[in-house]
């Protein structure tokens, strides 16, 4: 969850062109445009604020605050087509809205269209609503921690956790799923860990750590960033691996002993091919936004970007390409995971509703061709967050507490709630 998103991708006819020399960054270009389109709302500029939001979807769709900011300026306008529009293609995206919040607009758009209405309300409340089913594989308490990740060795069903807060892994062992034991911590020059992964073939646990404000450095203790391998038995420091101008390592995912890690910090990606090697940039492209989890499918890495949607990523020269997305939004993801059959199961917590969906790619590898959502709103859910797919099953974390943790330090102003990892089963 080591994210940002605090600006929208708004551009008219930004290139999606991958092979400009300079290939333009829609985050930054959306930035500006997005101060134009709210300069001309509040000049009443209402036609100038329209064209730039509208260009800004076709740059970002799935963008909750650029459809409601469409909406917000057919209220304001007296357009009555704009604000419905906008947000039929919010709840078309999968996405939740309490049309309470549009004031007296709400009453006015019920009255003068009452079947256009109350089709908008049902699918808004739908959206918000809960569906699908899933086990608990776990429920403990970890009141001084901050789990982020999971990751399951398949062999002996061992269930491993990320403490960002803590600075520490935790096992937890298949014949008692009500306690937790540790794995490894600082005193293996963790500091706060995030994206974790089980390799059986390097027999090695994966952990990505780096610092945030949240991590409770010690004093005179520097910031630092690391891909770090653990043996898969005895949890003993097998190796750390830093890298020049790395910012903040934050997921990982593993194959056939080929490690890739994400550089949240500084938007880079990382590619480790043997245990005696060292980590080589693949890509760095300077379009990506906030780059969060990987998945390893259709012979490609696919990573999730908070503000844009999800990349393909040429694993033999780095070369990065955007999605196309389907109907469902694919902002906000977290968690990004694979099926055997190249299935991508990601965690989305930076839009509503939280869902846990299934993403078909279409063949070319560079657009979607089916979601399908597996947990929406899930009673467990707080803040989902990172995911592990074995044997054609899903483990989540539930409810991963980032909102007790305040960025200025210190601890929770409330109790931290037992953590609960989710098991879904796809067959």
């Amino acid at each position: 969850m080591i994210r940002s998103l605090a600006a929208f991708c708004l551009l008219s006819s930004v290139a999606w062109a991958q092979d400009a020399p300079e290939p333009l960054a829609p985050f930054e270009v959306s930035r500006d445009l997005r101060i134009e389109a709210q300069r001309a709302l509040q000049a009443e500029e209402f036609e100038a604020a329209r064209r730039a939001l509208e260009a800004a979807y076709g740059l970002q769709p799935g963008s909750p605050s650029i459809l409601f900011g469409l909406a917000q300026t057919g209220v304001m306008s007296g357009d009555d087509e704009l604000t419905f529009s906008a947000l039929e293609r919010a709840a078309a995206a999968g996405i939740s809205f309490d049309l309470a919040r549009l004031g007296e607009a709400d009453a006015h758009l019920r009255d003068t269209q009452p079947n256009r209405y109350a089709a908008l309300d049902g699918a808004l409340a739908r959206n918000a609503g809960e569906y699908g089913q899933a086990e608990r594989a776990l429920r403990i308490d970890v009141p001084d921690s901050l789990i982020e990740g999971v990751a399951v060795e398949i062999e002996t069903d061992r269930i491993f956790l990320s403490d960002v807060i803590g600075r520490q892994i935790l096992v937890v062992e298949p014949f008692d799923r009500a306690s937790a034991s540790v794995f490894a911590d600082r005193g293996d020059g963790l500091q706060s860990v995030f994206g974790i992964a089980a390799d059986d073939v390097n027999r090695v646990i994966w952990a990505a750590t780096g610092a945030l404000p949240q991590t409770p450095l010690e004093e005179g203790e520097a910031a630092t960033t690391a891909l770090i391998a653990f043996d898969l038995v005895t949890g003993d420091l097998y190796r750390r691996y830093e890298a020049g101008g790395a910012d903040r390592f934050a997921d990982i995912v593993t194959r056939d002993g080929i490690v890739y890690a994400v550089d949240s910090g500084a938007n880079r990606i990382y590619q480790l091919t043997s245990l005696s090697g060292s980590l080589q940039l693949l890509s760095g492209d300077r379009r990506f936004a906030s780059l969060q989890g990987a998945a390893l499918a259709d012979g490609a890495l696919y990573v999730a970007d908070y503000a844009l949607g999800l990349w393909r990523v040429d694993l033999a020269d780095g070369t990065a390409r955007l999605v196309q997305p389907g109907g469902e939004s694919l902002l906000g993801i977290d968690g990004l995971a694979a099926t055997r059959d190249g299935r991508l199961i990601a965690v989305r917590n930076g839009v509503l509703p939280w869902v846990v969906m299934a993403i078909d790619l279409a063949a070319d590898g560079l657009s979607i061709a089916n979601t399908e959502i597996l947990l929406r709103n899930h009673a467990d859910f707080g803040e989902p967050t990172l995911a592990d797919v074995q044997d054609d099953r899903i483990f989540v974390v539930a409810n991963a507490p980032w909102a007790l943790w305040p960025n200025e330090g210190g601890g929770p102003a409330e109790p931290v709630p037992p953590l609960v990892v989710l098991e879904y089963d796809l067959d």
